[in-house]
């Protein structure tokens, strides 16, 4: 009798162990990954805070900060086996340029201008003609006038500080998360409500969340991260 219920027991404790062990493994290997996400967060903090400080003495050039944040993002793409410094950190940037091509690239990073808005420049703009550009006067601030804008409803010294905000699909290293992820975030009846319950099929014939086609499909989610300084130069728009 003794020995049936070691039996049941054993029994019992391979099912408990069959049960808890994927769960356990899932959540140890998801607490990995957000360790790594969270590092890769601070990276992106810095390579946005390079790009709006070189936009500020670059007319706040979206193509010059894009191209600070693919410097900035150069450490995810470091081959650490690597002992030379210049190849290292020649090759990760080449690695950023190639993996950054917004064309062929979904996962691109993103450099967004959120201030100064377009109804910044509708407030403050002065046209240039001989440059062909209309900018916000960035000299003797303290002397202008601080009359609110009509359109933007800030003053002109509000409208010289730039704010960007920088989106960067992350790849996922941990191995199953990013599928588990996926499946959660883009498809399957267990997906979450936010980007719809998408089907294999529908992601060639139907249409699909554009988080989930530019992200999530491919191993990556997307980070944000924002900054603000001060202009050091005019802020500039074609028109």
């Amino acid at each position: 009798m003794k020995r049936i219920q070691r039996l049941r027991q054993r029994g019992i404790t391979l099912v408990e162990f069959v049960i808890v062990f994927p769960l356990a493994t899932l959540f140890v290997l998801g607490l990995i990954q957000t360790g790594l996400v969270y590092m890769a967060k601070l990276t992106l903090n810095h390579a946005a805070f390079m790009a709006a400080r070189v936009g500020a003495t670059h007319n706040a050039s979206k193509d010059v900060m894009r191209e600070a944040v693919i410097r900035g993002l150069s450490p995810f793409y470091q081959d650490s086996t690597d002992g030379n410094d210049l190849s290292r950190l020649a090759k990760a940037y080449l690695k950023a340029k190639l993996d950054n091509v917004p064309l062929a690239r979904p996962w691109a990073a993103e450099v967004e201008v959120l201030n100064p808005s377009p109804d910044a420049f509708t407030d403050f703009g002065v046209r240039d003609p001989k440059a062909r550009v209309t900018y916000i006067p960035n000299d003797n601030l303290e002397w202008r006038s601080l009359d609110v804008g009509t359109r933007s409803k800030m003053n002109i010294r509000d409208a010289n500080l730039l704010k960007v905000r920088v989106t960067y699909g992350y790849e996922l290293k941990v191995p199953l998360i990013s599928g588990v992820l996926s499946r959660v975030m883009c498809g399957g009846s267990v997906g979450v409500d936010a980007y719809g319950d998408v089907k294999i099929w529908q992601t060639v014939f139907g249409p699909v969340s554009q988080e989930c086609l530019k992200y999530y499909l491919h191993g990556r989610i997307p980070i944000e991260s924002f900054a603000i300084v001060q202009m050091q130069t005019r802020a500039e728009k074609s028109s």
